[in-house]
């Protein structure tokens, strides 16, 4: 009896769990405690410096604040360096953050970084993010050339960095399934990205937001299913997207010197069997009313299912006409979010009065649910909010946030929306909370 309870005791219940809870464990935990599990017995030590997830955040530098709340760089790298250079086995996913360094230190980050691919590379890690904190484009970090052995790779995220061309042996990343970069600069030009694509035989999901360069765009990945692109382009073209089904767009030019390209490309986009949902942000929605998106298109979005237009500003007319123009052109959306930039309200929008309230020739007969936000009052925000629900003959909630009113203007506001005629006798009104 005795025996058996000294059995018990000292047996090592921790060290005996399954592989897959252990990496569960480290997996939540903050780098520096899943180190300190290294020490709890030899099994946990094989088991920290074979972690298949590793986490260099701002959490992992916070530890290296100094008094004067400047990260001691050299001591947070040395570490990064140890941790790898020790690593056994693959590393499925890292995640590196470069915090800026005390000015007065010499620390080269390039080198750092160097170091860190090429030691990684040895790991045939299944994601990367490097993610540079850099205030100017003068300040970006090169991506080392390293990058490019990392061929095991899923899903690659870059954030302020220069790119490189790749080496001339790079077979590609046969595998990468999802590629975004963030605040990029190609050495070589834009083009250099669109051989990257072609490079990614695999791709799926594409994310480019404000790279440099990106004025014009000519996407082709037969294999591509989501494309989100923000930024200064003022001409895109999507040549060979066959399986596309999910679009977000964003420009933030004020004006376009090939809105006909764009325009084109968004014609082609409602002739695709495959789109399933499209978002078009900020700019973009005046530039295309104003470049010809102002009535019903010829090919209706027959497919689609979600349609977001974000940052609206109703009161110019184009917008508001391309607006009217979109929600006729997608007949069969389930899913409709819109949300509009405060404006002050104009007469001119009376113009538009009569047309909205002539709502027998379009109805959307498979909108289920809208969301609304930004509301201020207006009469343009009013007469598309009624549009809205007398041509939804199956509506069942129309969802509206209102934006810096007070009680009384809220209420004013929400009187005149109960107001409103609705094609859908199931259609609730439902003010969204703070």
């Amino acid at each position: 009896m005795s025996s058996s309870k000294s059995d018990e005791i000292g047996s090592d219940l921790i060290s005996t769990m399954p592989a897959i809870v252990t990496d569960k464990i480290l997996k939540n935990l903050p780098l520096s405690v899943a180190a300190k599990t290294s020490i709890l017995s030899r099994t946990w030590r094989r088991i920290w410096l074979s972690c298949n997830y590793l986490v260099f955040d701002e959490a992992f530098w916070e530890e290296f604040c100094k008094l004067d709340e400047c990260f001691d760089w050299q001591k947070g790298s040395n570490i990064i360096s140890n941790i790898l250079f020790h690593h056994n086995g693959d590393i499925f996913s890292i995640h590196i953050v470069l915090r800026p360094q005390n000015a007065a230190l010499t620390v080269d980050k390039n080198a750092c970084l160097s170091q860190w691919l090429s030691l990684l590379s040895r790991n045939r890690p299944k994601k990367i993010t490097l993610i540079n904190w850099a205030a100017e484009w003068d300040s970006l970090v090169f991506t080392p050339s390293y990058i490019f052995r990392c061929t095991e790779l899923v899903k690659l995220k870059l954030q302020c960095f220069v790119l490189n061309a790749p080496p001339f042996d790079f077979k590609g990343f046969p595998h990468l399934r999802n590629l975004e970069l963030f605040y990029l600069k190609f050495n070589h030009g834009i083009d250099m990205l669109w051989s990257l694509v072609a490079d990614c035989p695999s791709l799926v999901s594409l994310n480019i937001y404000h790279c440099l360069g990106m004025e014009f765009l000519d996407v082709d990945a037969p294999g591509l299913e989501k494309l989100i692109i923000r930024g200064a382009f003022v001409s895109l073209r999507l040549k060979n997207v066959p399986r596309l089904l999910d679009v977000s767009l964003c420009s933030v030019v004020s004006e376009m010197n090939d809105t006909e390209t764009v325009v084109a490309t968004i014609n082609s986009l409602a002739d695709s069997y495959e789109l399933r949902s499209l978002s078009i942000e900020e700019n973009l929605s005046k530039l295309l009313g104003a470049g010809g998106i102002n009535k019903p298109l010829s090919v209706a979005f027959n497919h689609l299912h979600r349609l977001c237009l974000t940052e609206l500003i109703l009161i110019d007319s184009d917008v508001f006409w391309f607006t009217v123009a979109m929600l006729q052109s997608c007949p069969f959306i389930k899913d409709l979010e819109i949300s509009i930039t405060s404006n002050d309200d104009n007469d001119a929008i009376e113009l538009m009065h009569e047309y909205c309230n002539d709502t027998d020739e379009y109805k959307l007969s498979r909108l289920q649910t809208v969301k609304i936000t930004g509301i201020t009052g207006s009469h343009a925000e009013l007469e598309l909010i009624k549009f809205v629900l007398a041509i939804s003959v199956v509506l069942e909630k129309l969802f509206f946030k209102c934006e810096a009113l007070d009680a009384v203007s809220e209420l004013k506001v929400l009187r005149h929306m109960i107001r409103f005629p609705r094609a859908s006798t199931n259609a609730q009104l439902v003010c969204l909370d703070e």
